[in-house]
């Protein structure tokens, strides 16, 4: 054993000897280097280096959780408890180039949101983000998710291009928790717009923006109210509400479907009225809404003068043909016997001016700061904020924040029946915000607002429903022109929002903050209360208002 014991090792002892001398004749080779993550200082903290490129990228994001309690006037088919969970990520790249930096920017946000939050979440399914519906039981649309690309844009030399916010808005619900002051504030639209730095915090920009997000609708009629001075008004039906006798009016082959129109009167040689035409409201998009604006930024703080061009363009007559004055149809050969053609209206341009400043009042406490700001409009009521919210396709509001004691009309205008040219409205509104640090980790921000719709003069006596003052018959008696004056149809009004929030941070990036608001809204005298059944029992109000509060909880990194 001690033999075969020797031998083996023997030959082990060789073979390493062998293999070592095989060894040392080889070229040595290092192991490849392992890139490490680089800190990335050139464009701000947060920043490092994608391995491999000269690329910095700073990822974060946020989870919110949000309650509202709203203190609505009437319960009808709203929610006053609400309840939002919502996260965010975001992705920022940057470059050096010899052009200078050159920025990609992706920010998406997903959220869970139950009740009726400041309106139905059935609106909100058209006005907002792609939403769908939620688990759980849901009667009334009530819970729902959505996903939304709040912002996805490249900046280079100067230029602005993708998903991002508008260059017109200067206070943009900077210090608020629930984000419903009169201001304009878009936060997300798709764009294309070029800026000059002249130095010293000077610059300006022009834009080229998507119109959708700032539109409000032109008026629209329901066919049951095409022969107009009867009282009456109507808010815009589906096709399961409509008389039998009329649904024909939405089944034309998809040419003009259920958008609905506004009569246009058709008149003759002589000017006698012979009957009307239903024009196509629904609005076409032709052209880009374009911004431009002219900013500094210095220590002192910061000031912005806007200005939007925004396009009103709608489609032509159906093609149901014409009606006469009792609204019949008539045929179309006593039509081309009367020689007399509806004309599609031109379209209309509307406009908009804003200017804001902001004060920083370090010597009050260190970030404290000032924002004022005024807007007019006219035929782009998104521009100034009197919409709240943004967007949606609706002529009638329902009140503040979803009461139902009257619905005003949001529009940004109507087609006149008489000439058919676009009539606008004109809006204006202006803002107050304070900013206010008690301590490094206890903060208050203070916000007023008011803004005021005005209509023509001519909306209510020859606006598409004609005399709101008339009977059917067209005769102004004292029952019609009582019944007329508390009409909501066309009524100018004014609102006001208001709110004071307490936000406590008691660790970096984590804020705990409580907001309390007030909506009032205000209509050129008295129109019926629906919530006491006004049309039957007589019952008026002159205004609407809403309490709410909202309890929120940030984590951001």
């Amino acid at each position: 054993m001690k033999l075969v014991k020797s031998l083996l090792l023997g030959s082990a002892a060789g073979l390493f000897a062998v293999a070592g001398a095989q060894a040392a004749d080889l070229p040595m080779t290092k192991a490849a280097p392992v890139e490490y993550v680089k800190v990335c200082a050139v464009h701000g903290v947060g920043f490092f280096y994608i391995p491999g490129t000269d690329t910095c990228i700073k990822i974060g994001g946020r989870a919110q959780f949000q309650y509202e309690f709203a203190q609505y006037r009437s319960l009808n088919g709203v929610d006053r408890s609400n309840f939002i969970g919502a996260g965010r990520i975001q992705v920022d790249a940057r470059t050096a180039t010899a052009w200078g930096t050159l920025r990609t920017f992706i920010r998406f946000d997903i959220a869970s949101r139950t009740g009726n939050q400041h309106g139905s979440t059935g609106v909100f399914r058209q006005w907002g983000p792609n939403s769908f519906n939620a688990t759980g039981i849901d009667t009334a649309n009530r819970a729902n998710k959505y996903v939304d690309v709040d912002k996805a844009f490249i900046q280079f030399a100067g230029l602005t291009a993708g998903r991002a916010s508008s260059f017109y808005d200067f206070y943009a619900n900077d210090i608020e928790l629930t984000g419903f002051s009169i201001t304009s504030d878009v936060w997300s639209t798709n764009l294309l717009a070029y800026t000059y730095h002249f130095g010293d915090g000077w610059s300006a920009t022009v834009s080229a923006e998507d119109p959708s997000f700032r539109r409000m609708p032109l008026f629209s009629v329901n066919p049951q109210s095409a022969v107009p001075g009867a009282n009456l008004t109507f808010a815009q039906p589906t096709t399961g509400n409509i008389s039998p006798s009329l649904a024909a009016l939405c089944t034309d082959g998809g040419v003009n479907g259920c958008t609905y129109g506004s009569p246009v009167y058709l008149f003759n040689a002589a000017g006698d009225r012979i009957g009307f035409a239903n024009v196509d409201i629904s609005q076409r998009q032709q052209l880009p809404d374009f911004v431009a604006n002219l900013r500094v930024d210095q220590d002192w703080g910061s000031a912005q003068i806007s200005a939007a061009v925004h396009q009103v363009s709608i489609g032509g007559y159906n093609n149901l043909g014409v009606y006469n004055n009792s609204g019949v149809l008539v045929s179309p050969a006593n039509v081309a016997a009367a020689g007399v053609y509806p004309q599609r209206p031109e379209a209309a341009y509307g406009y908009a001016v804003q200017g804001g400043v902001k004060f920083n009042l370090p010597f009050l406490a260190p970030g404290d700061a000032l924002w004022l700001q005024a807007a007019y409009a006219r035929g782009a009521m998104s521009y100034t904020g009197v919409n709240n919210p943004l967007g949606y396709d609706f002529s009638t509001g329902a009140g503040i924040g979803g009461g139902t004691r009257f619905n005003v009309y949001t529009l940004d205008g109507y087609v006149d029946p008489n000439s058919g040219d676009i009539k606008l409205t004109k809006s204006w509104s202006a803002a107050a915000a304070f900013l206010h640090y008690w301590s490094p980790e206890w903060r208050s921000g203070f916000v007023f607002t008011y803004g005021q719709l005005d209509y023509p003069g001519s909306a209510r006596t020859a606006g598409p429903l004609g005399n709101l003052y008339a009977n059917s018959a067209g005769s102004v008696t004292a029952a019609s022109a009582a019944a007329g004056s508390t009409n909501i149809a066309f009524k100018s009004f004014n609102e006001i929002v208001t709110m004071a929030n307490l936000v406590w941070s008691p660790v970096k990036d984590l804020d705990i903050g409580v907001e309390v608001l007030y909506q009032r809204i205000d209509v050129k005298g008295r129109v019926v209360d629906n919530n006491k059944y006004g049309a039957l029992t007589g019952k008026t109000v002159s205004f609407d208002d809403n309490w709410l509060t909202r309890f929120r909880i940030d984590r951001t990194f």
